[in-house]
């Protein structure tokens, strides 16, 4: 695996951060809020730009929410993959 910039590494370190955060707040408000993570999380992993011009170019603050972005998509994607695997192995017994 290649060496990650700092801005990667730091994007994809902020990203494990806010998701066990979130996961935290979630386990601890009950079953209600279950479906409100999971709309957070997917919300969470697309970076929404509101730049002006863009045409210019990315700054290291907007590599860093792109990475974070990223990683948050990255690990929600995982993990919708593993509960349909999941799924499919409950359903066979």
């Amino acid at each position: 695996m290649p060496a990650l910039s700092p801005e990667e590494l730091e994007g994809r370190l902020n990203a494990h951060r806010e998701l066990m955060i979130t996961w935290l707040a979630a386990m601890m408000g009950g079953e209600d809020t279950t479906k409100a993570l999971l709309h957070k999380l997917t919300d969470d992993s697309t970076f929404k730009d509101h730049e002006e011009d863009p045409g210019i170019a990315p700054g290291e603050g907007f590599a860093i929410e792109t990475a974070t972005a990223r990683e948050s998509r990255s690990i929600v994607e995982a993990a919708r993959a593993r509960m349909k695997a999941q799924q499919k192995l409950g359903a066979g017994h």
